[in-house]
């Protein structure tokens, strides 16, 4: 390499602002279910949460930032491009209807909600590290078909389904982007308009639309300027104290979705490798857990990582400059409040419909890249997922009718057709029955028995100890007990058969 690394390239503007857009609309989606969904006191959402976010997300992209520059330096390149970084979409998600969200329903306790939410992201923090150690293991015991859908089940249902929801229900002004988006982005309409930015088009469309049929009112946007000022990060050790003996319910939540994170992280770095820049991948990895660990520390309940996309900015000239300016810009607008003037500006469900995309465009990226005939275990995949959305939908309904669900029998639900008790069942621990469940069917698809009933033990263990089918951590709950001797049988039955296999295998080779 000729002199020092250049770090801005010709791409970078279209880098900064497109990693910049797609992070934020999460960030404001976020923390606008946070104040209006969930009705978490702005006290904790604007003055620790958000400089919380800002803090992590300033502090990964100087990371990767130095990593491309350490990379360029030893091999003397000057065409080094830096990892995209932020908070994950099926992280945010995850963490707030399948964590945050139950707690604050049950309980009323927001600020119970943000501790719980806190711990649960400092143990995410430290699976994305174990992952720099075991990724690899994990790559090769479970099926890509599995690991695969299983990501693609959650982005459709949390990202997809819940957007498409919040669109419908503010048709008004959020219809025509969300039209906007399936267009461009998911019908690839006219190659000729592909430069035109269909994601900021549609967020300035629906917003002008908002305002001009009051949904968004001046009132509120002056107000929102009452809450400038300056937020530092606030060391949240005591809150994530108070929360830890509250996580052990949601394990089979922080487990197997911190799992997909750090596949995800590890997806980013083969993808960064096809295109020329190779980075090391245990550090990555572990970099983006110890980013998690620290935003939890300061404030940040949604574990961080790395981004699909460095191929595409890698291929428009990009370099490393994007990465200062997401830092930097992050740390900006989450330490002075200004996130709560944006949020009075834009309506969070017109952002939404970039996530609806991103959801879609996980599914079908996942759809293309495999075998037909593993479709099936991507679809079984999705059913705990989908009906674990189904859940949480009937026990916020209860809730708003002013009891819950505990209350109401299961002949109660059964008078109506609702089969509450299959429901709870696989709606309980569903990120972690769905991968397993699909490991199961890929192994079988493959004639993998052995392999097969080793998913077969799995399942039957985490019934056993409560992490699937059961409400909470136990050894041996009476509501998945069952499950689990069934699963026992299962494996018994998978062993059979490929013991069959491979006797039957062995016949036919000796006669040949």
């Amino acid at each position: 390499m000729k002199g020092t690394y250049r770090w801005w390239g010709k791409g970078d503007i279209e880098a900064s602002l497109g990693v910049f857009f797609d992070g934020f609309s999460k960030i404001l989606s976020g923390t606008g279910i946070l104040l209006f969904v969930f009705g978490l006191p702005a006290e904790i959402v604007l003055g620790k949460v958000v400089p919380g976010i800002g803090l992590a997300i300033f502090a990964g992209n100087l990371w990767y930032f130095y990593e491309a520059w350490a990379l360029a330096k030893k091999e003397g390149r000057q065409d080094v491009t830096a990892q995209p970084f932020g908070i994950g979409s099926s992280q945010l998600t995850g963490w707030l209807y399948l964590i945050m969200g139950p707690v604050y329903w049950q309980t009323g306790d927001g600020e119970l909600a943000f501790q719980i939410g806190l711990a649960a992201s400092l143990l995410g923090g430290v699976v994305e590290i174990l992952g720099g150690y075991m990724g690899r293991w994990i790559v090769r015991v479970v099926p890509h078909s599995a690991l695969m859908g299983n990501m693609a089940s959650s982005a459709l249902v949390w990202l997809s389904f819940v957007g498409i929801a919040m669109v419908f229900d503010k048709p008004v002004y959020a219809l025509l982007p969300f039209c906007l988006v399936v267009i461009d982005y998911l019908g690839k309409a006219d190659k000729r308009f592909r430069k035109i930015p269909t994601g900021v088009v549609a967020i300035v469309l629906g917003s002008a639309i908002a305002w001009a049929t009051g949904y968004l009112t001046p009132q509120n946007f002056v107000s929102a300027f009452s809450g400038l000022g300056f937020y530092p990060p606030t060391f949240c050790g005591g809150d994530i104290l108070r929360g830890i003996s509250g996580i052990v319910p949601f394990l089979p939540v922080i487990i197997p979705l911190q799992i997909n994170n750090f596949l995800s992280t590890l997806q980013g770095i083969e993808s960064a490798k096809a295109a020329g820049d190779c980075y090391p991948e245990r550090r990555c990895m572990v970099m983006d857990g110890v980013s998690t660990m620290l935003g939890a520390l300061f404030g940040n309940p949604f574990p961080t990582t790395v981004y699909f996309g460095h191929p595409g900015w890698k291929e428009l000239g990009a370099r490393a400059g994007f990465t200062v300016v997401n830092g930097v810009a992050y740390l900006a607008i989450c330490l002075t409040g200004l996130t709560g003037v944006l949020m009075a500006l834009i309506p969070t469900e017109v952002v939404m419909v970039l996530l609806i995309f991103v959801g879609f465009s996980v599914t079908a990226s996942t759809f293309q890249t495999l075998d037909r005939g593993h479709v099936t275990v991507v679809l079984l995949s999705l059913v705990p997922i989908l009906f674990q959305y189904i859940q949480t939908l009937i026990s916020s309904a209860v809730q708003a009718a002013g009891t819950t669900v505990e209350a109401i029998t299961a002949a109660q639900f059964g008078e109506f057709s609702v089969p509450i008790q299959g429901i709870q069942c696989l709606g309980n621990g569903a990120f972690l029955s769905s991968l397993l469940l699909a490991g199961l069917l890929a192994c079988v698809l493959e004639k993998r028995y052995f392999s097969a009933a080793g998913f077969g033990g799995a399942l039957a263990f985490c019934s056993f100890i409560g992490m699937i089918h059961a409400p909470e951590v136990a050894l041996f709950p009476l509501e998945s007990l069952p499950f689990g001797l069934v699963y026992l049988a299962v494996a018994a039955l998978l062993v059979g058969k490929g013991m069959f296999s491979c006797e039957g295998g062995r016949k036919l080779s000796g006669g040949l």
